[in-house]
């Protein structure tokens, strides 16, 4: 492709391989890398992107200093932001400057302010970047997203700096998923120590091929922190207590054939009662 930047236009399809997602992007009309004037200040919008309005296609681009005129405090902090830095250097931005980018051409906007000459937000608009993102919300477990329940904007902040998670626009992860997940949120007499790390420990943000979102099956999961458990397939050892396995040299506890983790220990977010989160 010559170094060039292209745009998917035409589909995506999502496949499993040995565990991992395949993406297949078709590909369609090649994007003006920055050595081009297409998206320059005064230049008409190149070939509409599906998400910016027919009405608006028409227009020119008048550069972020333009929409600061009104949009002051919006421009500065975008100027900080993860996103001004990207999408500066794809080729969609506008002189370097990044809201016409998202926003589509706004030269009719800037003339009477109409608000219905202005592109806004849709999850079209991130998909046409965010396009493995798109991918994760079309397996079988995911966010609401493509069904309209949710937006990106729920969980995101695209204007936004994140000192704590700068790639993400998240400044509190846990928050964000606390805003929906209110019955995990604690505090606990006995809190489980993943939950100081953040949700993404455990779940996947977007989409999945576990239920509840989670990164990997449940048994195997817990597994990640609680090794000694498959150090010895007759007994293994977790904070302190044996776990015995069916047919095996006996524990306290005997794991039958089949049973999981949460089996056991309900309360995997956190408990008031049990140190060993059993409920």
């Amino acid at each position: 492709m010559g170094g060039r930047l292209y745009r998917v236009n035409a589909g995506l399809v999502a496949g499993f391989a040995g565990g991992f997602v395949c993406f297949v992007l078709l590909t369609g009309q090649a994007a003006a890398g920055p050595q081009e004037d297409q998206n320059a200040v005064g230049k008409n919008a190149p070939p509409a992107e599906t998400w910016i309005k027919e009405e608006q296609r028409s227009a020119d681009y008048v550069g972020a200093e333009t929409c600061a005129a009104c949009h002051e405090d919006i421009v500065k902090k975008q100027k900080l932001s993860t996103h001004y830095g990207t999408i500066s250097g794809t080729g969609k931005a506008v002189e370097g400057e990044s809201c016409e980018a998202c926003h589509g051409p706004g030269g009719l906007h800037a003339e009477d302010g109409n608000p219905k000459l202005i592109t806004r937000y849709s999850t079209e608009t991130c998909f046409s970047c965010h396009v493995d993102k798109r991918a994760q919300f079309e397996l079988q477990f995911h966010h609401p997203v493509v069904e309209g329940r949710m937006s990106c904007l729920d969980c995101h902040d695209v204007h936004g700096l994140s000192a704590s998670h700068p790639n993400t626009a998240l400044e509190r992860t846990n928050e964000k998923c606390f805003k929906c997940h209110k019955e995990f949120k604690g505090p606990y007499v006995f809190e489980h120590d993943p939950m100081r790390e953040g949700c993404q420990v455990c779940h996947e943000p977007h989409g999945g091929v576990y239920d509840k979102l989670l990164v990997a099956d449940q048994s195997s999961l817990c597994l990640r922190c609680h090794w000694e458990q498959a150090s010895n397939t007759a007994a293994g050892n977790i904070g302190g207590v044996a776990h015995g396995v069916k047919g095996g040299t006996g524990g306290d506890y005997d794991i039958g054939e089949g049973e999981e983790c949460v089996d056991h220990h309900r309360a995997v977010h956190g408990s008031n009662m049990w140190r060993t989160f059993n409920r």
